[in-house]
């Protein structure tokens, strides 16, 4: 018998073009609508727009050469979560006491924005290490010290004395600091007086880990050049966020795309730990391969495992019926 032109040999219609359109609007909305949700979900937990940036600088690595995961590293992906109150930030001397400690040491890291610049700079990524606030003189208090034990810190007064109150400070020293609780760093906090854009204001004392273990040549006292950031206070409405988890390694292929003035001008530039740049290939290479991987083992089920279950289940039966039309001879019956 004649197969019919628009059947296969098995007697399937062929699919038609407006099908394979069809599959293909489909497959693209689900993969519109997984993107979507995912990005909700990130709004949802973060509450900041864009809810992630790229770690453009080597300020928080805890390495000249390796980068880690659980550690800012040049070229990671960083979530920012929403800080808009004093209370939503956890500054170094504050999880000294309580043990909160993210991306290797106390306190949370923050991404704000230097003050006297605009909302589209680029933002800066370090740790909060003290918040301060002007007592009317160039002095300054620091409420959180005041739950730290005194032999961890010194306080000195606007007359250069050590003093135990946490109040009016022209400086301070703290010990057991940085990533290996080695450093012992002196904050001259009358220096932040002098600042113009944020004369006369409260705000977070910030400091780069890889910074801090750079510049302390010498680690208790800390020299010979003091390693917190000297030019800014960041008040509360400079903080764009607080940094929560990373997505290692990823922000590179930002980097490459848009060069910033750290990095990266090609695959493999020195800006970036060279593992980053081994550990992204091995990811691509996974992330391409394992839709192929995944397609291939769904073939191999339909193609092998499937057919042996479907027989499997199929031959009790066939056995169970071929007894009944075939009956031995019932017992009692004789010959003549």
């Amino acid at each position: 018998m004649a197969v019919p032109e628009n059947f296969d040999v098995e007697g399937e219609r062929p699919p038609r073009r407006s099908d394979r359109r069809r599959t293909l609007f489909r497959d693209l909305a689900i993969a519109v609508l997984a993107v979507a949700i995912f990005f909700a979900g990130l709004f949802a937990f973060t509450q900041v727009w864009p809810p992630l940036v790229v770690v453009e600088s080597s300020s928080m690595q805890h390495s000249d050469v390796e980068s880690y995961v659980g550690v800012v590293d040049t070229g990671d992906l960083v979530l920012v979560q929403a800080a808009p109150a004093r209370d939503a930030v956890v500054t170094w001397v504050q999880g000294r006491v309580s043990g909160h400690s993210t991306y290797g040491d106390y306190g949370d890291v923050i991404i704000f924005r230097k003050p006297g610049t605009s909302a589209s700079s680029t933002p800066i990524i370090h740790r909060a290490i003290l918040y301060i606030v002007p007592n009317g003189t160039d002095a300054y208090d620091v409420p959180d010290l005041t739950a730290l034990p005194s032999p961890i810190w010194e306080g000195y007064d606007r007359n250069g004395s050590r003093v135990e109150s946490a109040y009016g400070l022209r400086s301070v020293t703290i010990h057991g600091m940085g990533w290996r609780r080695d450093l012992g760093i002196t904050f001259n906090l009358a220096g932040f007086a002098q600042l113009v854009a944020t004369r006369g204001r409260s705000g977070y004392v910030t400091m780069g880990d890889h910074n801090a273990d750079s510049a302390c040549q010498n680690p208790d006292p800390c020299l010979p050049f003091p390693p917190y950031d000297q030019g800014w206070l960041v008040p509360q409405e400079n903080i764009v966020g607080r940094a929560r988890g990373e997505i290692p390694w990823f922000g590179l292929i930002k980097l490459m795309a848009q060069p910033s003035g750290s990095c990266c001008q090609g695959w493999g530039d020195p800006a970036a730990p060279a593992n980053s740049w081994n550990s992204l290939l091995v990811a691509l290479v996974l992330l391409i391969a394992a839709p192929f991987a995944l397609e291939g083992i769904v073939w191999a089920v339909g193609r092998y495992v499937a057919p042996r279950f479907r027989r499997g289940r199929e031959e009790p039966e066939s056995g169970g019926t071929a007894a009944d039309d075939n009956p031995g001879p019932k017992g009692g019956s004789s010959g003549p």
